[in-house]
């Protein structure tokens, strides 16, 4: 059998350093083939006895042998020993990712309240990067609400593409408090493969979020204080964005995002409707299509974030038009309100 590194059966990197994860998988593997295995047989197959000295308390560390007095060694069977070294690593990845956004906090406070620079007003962004960084130095700062307005752009694509957890948690104060977060996205957003189930799956995490129609750009307020907005869906390297602290700027923008908020339809949500309330012919699936329907969705759109054929959605739609007694689209979205279904 064709020995495989062992980086590919779990990532060591966070364990050992790069120039030691080729002589930690020869070792490992070496003392997996040996019945016994010992220093004296590890130096018998090649392997310098300095490195053997270096690699045996890393692994002895995290739990794939153990050392007894006198340098007697016990191999840990490897469908124990690796699925408890992963099930660590995930912990400390975990605890990684909880300590970010306090360190965030410091890192930012402490630049933003610098004596020899004071923010500017507004100030110009001149790439993805900047955009992101911009967004991550104002939520450090919040205190009560967030406030976000987005369109398909390249920055919208990073944050719709970034691992799940990301989407899960919630947005926090410097002191642990979950605050408000308030999102519309344009129905654009649809268009893009699995962003239903990324929505669905920030609205776990806290965010409450909407679908309009003709959002003109993406934008985040925080605490009607400050604010960042992407152009990126025009220049796709993100110059021209701005970082704004500018009251009356940043109180116009709320406006806006206020304003798309109010005329929006509240994202579906996946397992939240009461079977009582839905008529004997609609199911869940139905709807989510009269939702995304009342948000300006095309039948495209719809048949892709619902995994069905766009043929399929035409037949429901009539049957839904049908039920809610609507001569329409409009008037099953308008139907579907009354009844209390979107």
């Amino acid at each position: 059998m064709r020995e495989r590194p062992l980086h590919e059966l779990v990532d060591l990197s966070p364990v050992v350093g790069v120039d030691s994860e080729e002589a930690f998988t020869r070792i490992y593997f070496t003392m997996l083939r040996q019945p016994h295995p010992t220093r004296a047989s590890l130096v018998a197959e090649g392997i310098e006895g300095a490195l053997i000295d270096k690699v045996v308390p890393m692994m002895a560390a995290n739990g794939l042998l153990e050392v007894h007095p006198g340098g007697e060694w016990t191999i840990h069977p490897p469908d124990v020993a690796l699925p408890a070294l992963a099930a660590d690593l995930e912990r400390r990845a975990r605890t990684t990712r909880a300590t970010a956004r306090e360190l965030a906090a410091i890192y930012f406070a402490a630049r933003s309240s610098s004596p020899r620079e004071s923010p500017s007003e507004v100030r110009l962004l001149s790439t993805l990067h900047d955009i992101g960084a911009a967004s991550s130095e104002i939520i450090a700062a919040v205190q009560k609400r967030v406030l976000v307005m987005r369109t398909v752009s390249p920055r919208t694509l990073q944050i719709l593409r970034s691992p799940r957890h990301a989407h899960e948690q919630p947005t926090l104060t410097r002191d642990g408090h979950e605050v408000d977060t308030q999102a519309v996205y344009d129905t654009s957003v649809l268009e893009l493969e699995g962003a239903l189930s990324v929505l669905q799956t920030r609205i776990r995490g806290g965010e409450d979020s909407r679908l309009a129609f003709g959002i003109p750009f993406s934008c985040l307020i925080v605490d009607d204080a400050a604010a960042v907005v992407d152009v990126s869906h025009l220049d796709p390297s993100g110059r021209g964005s701005l970082l704004i602290h500018n009251p009356s700027l940043v109180g116009a923008l709320t406006e806006l995002v206020d304003g798309y908020w109010q005329r929006g339809t509240a994202t579906p949500r996946q397992g939240d409707v009461d079977p009582a309330a839905i008529p004997r012919a609609m199911d869940r699936r139905d709807r989510t299509i009269l939702t995304l329907l009342a948000a300006g969705a095309t039948d495209a759109t719809i048949a892709r974030q619902c995994g069905i054929s766009q043929r399929t959605v035409e037949r429901r739609i009539r049957a839904l038009m049908d039920s809610l007694d609507a001569g329409t689209r409009f008037q099953a979205g308008v139907q579907a309100v009354r009844h209390g279904l979107i």
